[in-house]
């Protein structure tokens, strides 16, 4: 092969490569998301004291507290100790998650604990 169909080649590639693509429009850039316009995945629903204690958002203390004891002593980790370690793990979350709770309902309400 000589300098000249080599030249030929290439140039011919080149030239080809150029056609197809303005041919079919090029390629179509994707933007890439800048902070403005970036979309971030919604937060996790936290639930409201009402929701982790089931009882109403206008509870009483006294329902509030029923609602509490009533909860802990169902979820208590040690009530499951004999258990496996993921439902005390779960036991163990669920109880933080009510004593949460708890507090916020009774800051809430003006009570003490």
């Amino acid at each position: 092969m000589n300098l000249v169909e080599i030249a030929t080649i290439v140039g011919g590639a080149g030239a080809g490569y150029w056609l197809v693509s303005f041919l079919l429009g090029g390629r179509k850039q994707v933007p890439t998301p800048t902070a403005d316009t970036a979309v971030s995945p919604p937060p996790a629903a936290v639930p409201t004291w009402p929701a982790v204690l089931g009882v109403a958002a206008d509870a009483s203390v006294e329902e509030i507290r029923a609602a509490y004891q009533r909860l802990v002593s169902q979820y208590h980790p040690d009530k499951v100790a004999s258990l496996g370690t993921e439902l005390q793990e779960f036991a163990s979350r669920k109880t933080q998650a009510i004593n949460a709770a708890y507090a916020e309902a009774l800051a809430a309400r003006g009570a003490a604990p």
